[in-house]
């Protein structure tokens, strides 16, 4: 699972105490003569450094951010191994005297983009899309270390940098210009009135003084923080008052999940060891020599003696707190409500704060050391805490241009911006397989992907469809569609002789002959065959013309090609008026539309006609573009059902090389299966599945479990897999690798296009839809996408 990584808490129950005397009530809740509010806060300045940020105490602090580590693909062993690095950085970085705080920060973005889209369907769509991703959440992790020493904050640096490095993490700097945006001093700013932002121009003398969030509203009475810097906004904390046995990143990770503005965050100031030996010492003494004793408590205690007799742990004073933001009191209430519910799933033990919501809200900024909640734990336990999950958001940019090509929101709230492609660098891969039973949605979630590649100049999408469950959305966006049937085929017909028409006539005739494997006198007569077809010139060059000359009698080859031909004494074969049109039309129906539709009916079911009828359709894409688009765009070729066509050797052949070799092209692949076991069973899947981008793998709980396996997919992504989505659920799994950039990433979205609105009209299927959309075309004729 995601986020398990578990570590006991034994040694929390040691000693809190800070409000056991009026004097430390008055230091911590704040008195008249000291109120963290009286005075002007203690931010001084920025270094020349560029990187720290100093405090009037002559306090140091430094901010990473963190950019984290995808869990999804993780199996319990690699989370063990992570939990022990953050443990081990933990432990070095108290050696050295350094605070830490630890911050996961919640909060909506504007994304919303504007395109151009080449049919007004297709508009309205991508309005609805903007308006629903207009605003999403993102997650931000960042460490703060601090320390009155500039070495020791230097060494500790470095620490964060080496001992952390699987995460990511960033040491945010004040930029060389003045008026460039600067991050240290958004964070510093966010750590004042809670905004986290990222257009602040840098500030680097009189912090206090300077930043536009310095002034605060707090309610003692009631808890309640409000800001008004740039939006008013409210906050109330909940902070921990005690941990369960054992804890885990998933009771941050599901606080985070909670739709809102959030903000986990987590004090760590390290102990002396001295001191902690002689407290633990004596706790361990009281608990043996007492008339009830508790030999599990003491044996804890005398594991932790050890450790910390070995330079293996430190104890850390914590706080750990949860900051709830929104507009108004009712939402914040609401807010409040669900994440004091998460609390109480996991058996931890919270206050809503009230007279000491200042002081936790201050003890986040390094120097503001006097804790409310203070409990002590050790390296591990902090660890497990903050497993600084990744959370996939896809990426921005493509090839094709700097937009995703849809968007989707994830489990945790946050906006997934999906590409085929791993990378935005031209000619990057963008190939992709989709698993999906029948009726799961699939062809409604492809043509949705398909109409947003129709944002970007010159990229051009074919789909290979099959029962014609494509055909009304592929016309309602604005695209072409045609049965295979009623086009001319002739796989011949391809121009001048080059290297690349000869394979072309070579691919085609392989994958007419339908043999699994081919001697060398076939070859010889392939070979043959194809120098024929360059001795007529269209319309005269047809397979009927040179099947008496190029193969031998009485050969398997001979058979095999009977079935597409009329022979010298007018015997026609069962598929003879398939491909022996005098001249080719794909070429001008593939050039219509940016969106084409082919419907190929019972080919795509038929391992005999099917393979040969996709692989000239492909061959002709791939001139199509390359002759309409040359070096600039790209397209996008969609195979539905192909299990059967994996049947025959040349579209194996055919979609191997695709898939190896087609990213040279601008182009990318996709081939839907129900199940993978037809890919695995195919002979090509290797080569397949190692130049495939990205994998989109629907619910399925009769899907082969022994052929998932071999995506090396964890359990929690088979566990997805295989059970049943909830009624009215519609989520995926994407799965993006790329091995050569070691670039890895998966995200579960949802793909209800319900949230939409009424655009979903434009999402139909089946034979009910056909008859819609031929109604309309006979009552309004030209004007009839104004009518859906």
């Amino acid at each position: 699972m995601i986020w398990e990584e578990i570590a006991t808490t034994g040694l929390l129950a040691l000693g809190a105490g800070a409000l056991a005397t009026r004097l430390g009530r008055n230091l911590v809740l704040g008195s008249v003569e000291h109120d963290w509010l009286a005075d002007e806060l203690e931010l001084d300045r920025i270094e020349p450094d560029r990187q720290t940020a100093r405090l009037k105490s002559g306090m140091l602090f430094r901010v990473f951010r963190i950019t984290g580590v995808s869990y999804d693909a993780q199996t319990p062993e690699q989370q063990e191994i992570l939990l022990s690095g953050r443990s081990a950085a933990l432990l070095q970085l108290g050696q050295l005297g350094l605070s830490v705080r630890v911050f996961g920060v919640k909060r909506q973005r504007n994304i919303a983009f504007e395109a151009d889209w080449p049919s007004e369907t297709l508009a309205e769509i991508g309005e609805a899309e903007r308006r629903r991703y207009r605003e999403s959440y993102f997650i931000d992790w960042f460490l703060v270390v601090g320390s009155k020493e500039y070495r020791k904050l230097l060494e500790g640096s470095g620490k964060v940098l080496n001992g952390l490095g699987l995460y990511r993490p960033h040491l945010l700097e004040r930029p060389e210009r003045d008026d460039a945006p600067c991050p240290l001093t958004g964070f510093v700013n966010f750590l004042i009135c809670g905004d986290l932002r990222h257009d602040l121009p840098s500030i680097a003398e009189n912090l206090s003084g300077a930043l536009p969030a310095s002034d605060l509203g707090v309610d003692k009475a009631t808890g309640t923080i409000a800001t008004a810097v740039p939006t008013a906004r409210v906050q109330k904390i909940v902070s921990v008052r005690s941990w369960p046995e054992a804890v885990s990143g998933r009771i941050a990770g599901e606080v985070l999940a909670i739709p809102g503005d959030v903000e986990v965050s987590q004090v760590c100031l390290p102990g002396s060891a001295t001191r902690e030996l002689a407290l633990m010492v004596r706790k361990k003494r009281e608990l043996d020599l007492g008339l009830i004793g508790n030999p599990s408590a003491s044996a804890e205690y005398g594991a932790a003696i050890e450790l910390l007799n070995n330079g293996e742990a430190n104890v850390w004073t914590t706080q750990f707190q949860v900051i709830a933001r929104a507009e108004t009191s009712e939402a914040l209430d609401e807010l409040v409500r669900e994440i004091t519910g998460v609390f109480g799933r996991y058996r931890v033990v919270y206050s809503v704060e009230t007279a000491g919501a200042p002081v936790v809200w201050f003890n986040r900024i390094p120097g503001n050391d006097h804790l409310l909640r203070p409990l002590r734990l050790l390296d591990s336990p902090i660890a497990a805490l903050w497993p600084f999950h990744y959370a996939a958001i896809g990426l921005e940019k493509s090839p094709y241009g700097d937009r995703p090509v849809r968007l989707f929101q994830t489990a945790s709230g946050q906006a997934y911006a999906f590409q085929f492609h791993v990378a935005e660098k031209r000619r990057s891969i963008g190939n992709y397989l989709v698993f999906a039973p029948s009726g799961g949605g699939k062809s409604t979630l492809i043509m949705h992907l398909l109409g947003g590649l129709a944002k970007f100049t010159d990229v051009r999408s074919y789909v290979f469809d099959s029962k014609e469950g494509a055909r009304f959305m592929v016309e309602a966006f604005g695209g072409a569609y045609q049965s295979y049937d009623s086009l001319a085929l002739n796989p011949l017909d391809v121009g001048a002789e080059t290297v690349a028409t000869r394979k072309r006539i070579y691919l085609a005739l392989k994958s007419l002959i339908d043999e699994e494997s081919t001697d060398d006198e076939d070859e010889a007569d392939l070979a043959h065959a194809v120098q024929l077809a360059f001795k007529l010139a269209p319309p005269e060059r047809t397979l009927d013309a040179i099947y008496e000359f190029a193969f031998r009698k009485r050969s398997g080859l001979r058979r095999s090609m009977s079935k597409w031909v009329t022979d010298g004494k007018g015997n026609a074969g069962l598929n003879a008026h398939i491909f022996n049109a005098p001249r080719d039309s794909l070429s001008g129906f593939l050039g219509q539309s940016f969106l084409v539709g082919i419907n190929m009916n019972e080919a795509l079911g038929d391992p005999v006609l099917g393979p040969p009828i996709v692989t000239h359709i492909a061959s002709a894409i791939e001139t199509a573009a390359h002759n309409q688009l040359g070096d600039v765009g790209g397209f996008n070729v969609f195979i539905d059902e192909a299990a059967n066509l994996m049947r025959n050797a040349g579209f194996k052949s055919l979609v191997a090389e695709w898939y190896r070799e087609i990213r040279k092209l601008n182009g990318a692949i996709g081939v839907a299966f129900q199940d993978p076991t037809a890919l695995f069973d195919s002979g090509v899947a290797e080569a397949v599945v190692e130049n495939t981008a990205t994998t989109i793998f629907f619910p399925n709980p009769k899907a082969n479990l022994t052929a998932l396996q071999r995506f090396n997919l964890n359990s929690e992504q088979i566990g997805f897999i295989m059970t049943p989505p909830a009624p009215g659920q519609r989520r995926v799994l994407v799965v993006k690798q790329d091995a050569a950039a070691g670039f890895e990433e998966s995200a579960i979205v949802d793909v209800d296009l319900g949230a939409l609105g009424d655009v979903t009209r434009f999402y139909d299927s089946g034979p009910s839809s056909v008859q819609r959309l031929n109604d309309l075309k006979q009552n309004w004729g030209m004007e009839w996408a104004r009518y859906l």
